[in-house]
């Protein structure tokens, strides 16, 4: 152009067009980089959270069934003159059974509620989360807590399983006549 038009000024606008489109393209592959790496963390850490949560959980369990079973066994202990006069007075040792287990089951139906509760408003209530964070996270998994409604009692009738049967075996005479 300043051959054809000596007395013009030309400025020219490719070069800062091409800078400008490099750039785009730079940042769009190191946007795309990035996320790609933020999607591999994430999944990194949601894997050591469930390794985590693949040793926390069982552990929990059998602590609280070993919980469960020398509260029973404090239980029968204490409860040996009522398990020896019932004995006596006729009720059968599958009978009293069945009232060991029974209390057992109803613990862990009222711990398994009283867990939801707490852990329901823990989530809501807790925390530092903006709430609409905490509104996100307070989704009910039906089959979980399912899970946790059946698995509690059965976990706590397990655990009451053994000093049930040996107050159910216990001879009346022996109480009555240590008492």
């Amino acid at each position: 152009i300043r051959r054809i038009l000596p007395d013009t000024q030309a400025i020219e606008f490719q070069s800062q067009t091409l800078a400008r489109a490099e750039a785009r393209r730079r940042a769009s592959r190191e946007a795309e980089l990035a996320l790609e790496q933020e999607i591999k963390s994430r999944g990194r850490l949601r894997q050591a959270r469930e390794a985590f949560a693949a040793v926390l959980v069982p552990t929990v369990i059998l602590g609280t069934g070993m919980w469960i079973a020398f509260l029973s066994f404090g239980n029968v202990r204490d409860r040996r003159p009522e398990i020896g006069l019932l004995r006596a007075l006729g009720v059968r040792g599958g009978q009293i059974l069945v009232l060991f287990l029974g209390r057992a089951f109803l613990v862990g139906a009222a711990g398994a509620v009283a867990g939801l509760v707490a852990g329901h408003l823990l989530c809501l209530y807790g925390g530092d989360a903006p709430p609409d964070v905490r509104a996100l996270g307070m989704r009910l998994d039906w089959k979980l807590t399912a899970g946790i409604l059946a698995g509690a009692p059965l976990v706590a009738m397990l655990a009451g399983w053994l000093p049930s049967y040996l107050a159910s075996q216990q001879d009346p005479a022996e109480i009555l006549s240590a008492d």
